[in-house]
């Protein structure tokens, strides 16, 4: 039987939760370096990040708001969104919450795991982050649920001191007399995909986050059912995401070198996610790990038969759009054969393992996975590179 989520116990079903939420963060670091590697500059690379993430944001914050149930378009909504954004990872980000009216109020991070990533790197990757990006980012998300709110800093690094915490403190106002912001440049283009039109996991009856908002509110309080449906909807997250860096690579470098930068950050992405999923499950193997992997695209049900050291995986998209190979991201990559996310998925997870053969036809796509016990390691790929630099990949998450 192939492995999936709702099947988890919850020792495990809770730390994947977490690991799926973190793919965000960690499909961000692989990708937007590659705007360096093509030759552009930081400021590319700051341009890229925006549209990548208001491209994608206000489209997936509907969908949490619709999963769980979240209503209205006031601060205590746009602050239960935030809750739920692969933007601000749980643990990671340690974010403290005050409403003070419908209207307005305020967050703070005790603990920025971004910001600790990239303080080594100088006061310009400090700035481009928390100010540059961060600035339009942060309203695009907030027009999900009110166009009207603003995001703004009461203060924000380069830190002084340099230890000062917590580490950015910011407000939300809404104000009738602001002119609606959005929707972002790439955000029609995002919800016109198949990818963003597939349905809403449903949650149980009577669960989600429709009454008050819970400043201290966590992923370990919400049934099975509920985990299980939210690690789906952050899955999406990060391939919608992904979906808009490839077309914001593509406006700054073209077509198909975004696309040969999105497949190397594919690689490096679900390289380190079989990492971190193994340890999140515990004892495991390779038919699980790809199986639960969230580094493959949604929207695919996924059949893993072993025999031997042989594996076939067969993934059958839940509309035939899916396997559009015009499709921008990952879930378009997957579509027109490209191997190397897949690679990184199982390499990860077994140096001894590699992609034989990659197929797509008759409506689906059917993967060949060959582990040899005498099989020669070979050195990490180049494009993990990103990946091995700062604190993100060696993140733990905390668990009583």
């Amino acid at each position: 039987m192939t492995a999936r989520l709702e099947a988890l116990d919850r020792t495990q079903l809770v730390p994947v939760t977490h690991e799926y939420m973190l793919l965000g963060m960690l499909s961000n670091q692989s990708t937007l370096p590659q705007t360096i590697v093509a030759g552009g500059s930081l400021d590319d690379l700051n341009q890229v990040a925006i549209d990548l993430w208001m491209g994608a944001s206000p489209i997936y914050t509907h969908r949490m708001r619709s999963l769980m149930g979240i209503e209205g378009d006031d601060v205590p909504a746009i602050m239960k969104a935030l809750q739920l954004d692969v933007g601000f990872v749980h643990q990671y980000m340690y974010v403290h919450y005050l409403v003070k009216d419908a209207q307005h109020g305020e967050f703070w991070l005790e603990h920025c795991g971004a910001l600790l990533n990239v303080e080594p790197f100088g006061e310009e990757r400090v700035v481009g982050m928390c100010h540059t990006i961060e600035d339009p980012t942060f309203d695009a998300t907030a027009y999900a649920t009110n166009p009207r709110a603003r995001i703004r800093p009461i203060h924000r690094p380069p830190r002084v001191p340099a230890d000062r915490e917590p580490h950015c403190h910011w407000t939300i106002e809404i104000d009738p007399a602001n002119d609606p912001v959005g929707p972002a440049r790439l955000t029609r283009q995002i919800g016109e995909l198949a990818l963003a039109g597939l349905p809403v996991t449903p949650r149980p009856a009577g669960d989600g986050y429709q009454g008050g908002f819970e400043p201290d509110f966590r992923l370990t309080r919400c049934s099975d059912a509920t985990l299980a449906a939210l690690a789906h909807e952050f899955a999406m997250q990060t391939h919608l995401l992904m979906c808009s860096g490839e077309i914001a690579l593509g406006e700054h470098f073209g077509r198909d070198r975004a696309r040969e930068l999105l497949a190397d950050a594919w690689l490096a992405t679900a390289w380190v996610g079989s990492e971190r999923l193994e340890r999140a499950l515990g004892e495991t193997d390779l038919a699980t790990i790809i199986a639960l992997h969230p580094a493959l695209p949604p929207g695919f049900a996924r059949d893993v038969a072993v025999d031997g050291a042989h594996l076939r995986c067969t993934l059958t998209p839940a509309t035939p759009e899916l396997l559009d190979p015009d499709q921008p991201g990952w879930i378009g990559a997957l579509a027109r054969g490209e191997m190397r996310g897949f690679d990184g998925l199982v390499r990860g997870f077994d140096p001894r393992a590699r992609v034989a053969t990659l197929t797509v036809q008759d409506g689906s796509v059917d993967v060949d996975v060959l582990v040899e016990a005498d099989a020669p390691i070979e050195r990490e790929p180049d494009a993990l590179a990103f990946m091995r630099i700062g604190t993100l990949a060696s993140w733990q998450f905390a668990f009583s």
